[in-house]
């Protein structure tokens, strides 16, 4: 059994590279509050492809002016990525990027590409700390000026984090798709 690492952009394409969701069956999919469990499939050339991911997308601006922003955490080789998606000409203040609790922030960043809407990816040990940071966060709060040049202020309640962790980590090993440090 193999399975494919592909960006979050390119989830949603065909075998062609349509942005269509192609012919992938979903297998699992169990929501924890905000944040989604999911696990698809599908056959690319004779062979059985899986994938699990975490996901949260918050559309925040319907149209005509629509913004949303997306997280998901996918199984790597050597471990898990966390990427995030906002739209190119958001705005992040310096402390936007936060995960708090009563007493106060435990993990922000203030890496240019994740304050400027550009790239925002963690792996490795980046990723460990914020994953862990997010099961014992209260909240993940975005503060920031959309591509609009409105100013947002969002917060994704982690309290449904810690089982939809637990779900997603019985998916990918009931698939063998846990990272090679596992």
């Amino acid at each position: 059994m193999t399975y494919l690492l592909l960006s979050p952009a390119a989830w949603a394409q065909d075998l062609q590279g349509n942005d269509t969701p192609g012919n992938w069956r979903v297998t699992h999919h169990k929501i924890h509050d905000i944040w989604n469990s999911m696990c698809d499939e599908r056959e690319e050339q004779g062979t059985l492809v899986q994938r699990c991911y975490l996901r949260r997308v918050d559309v925040f601006s319907p149209r005509p002016k629509f913004v949303a922003q997306f997280l998901f955490i996918t199984p790597e080789v050597e471990g898990y990525k966390v990427e995030f998606g906002m739209e190119p000409g958001t705005l992040f203040s310096p402390n936007g990027f936060r995960i708090e609790t009563m007493q106060g922030d435990i993990w922000r960043t203030r890496f240019p590409g994740c304050l400027t809407g550009l790239s925002c990816t963690f792996t490795g040990d980046d990723a460990d700390v914020l994953i862990a940071s997010m099961q014992d966060g209260e909240a993940f709060r975005f503060t920031f000026r959309d591509r609009h040049g409105q100013p947002q202020d969002l917060s994704w309640p982690l309290s449904g984090f810690g089982d939809a962790w637990q779900d997603f980590q019985q998916q990918i090993k009931a698939r063998g798709l846990l990272p090679v440090d596992e």
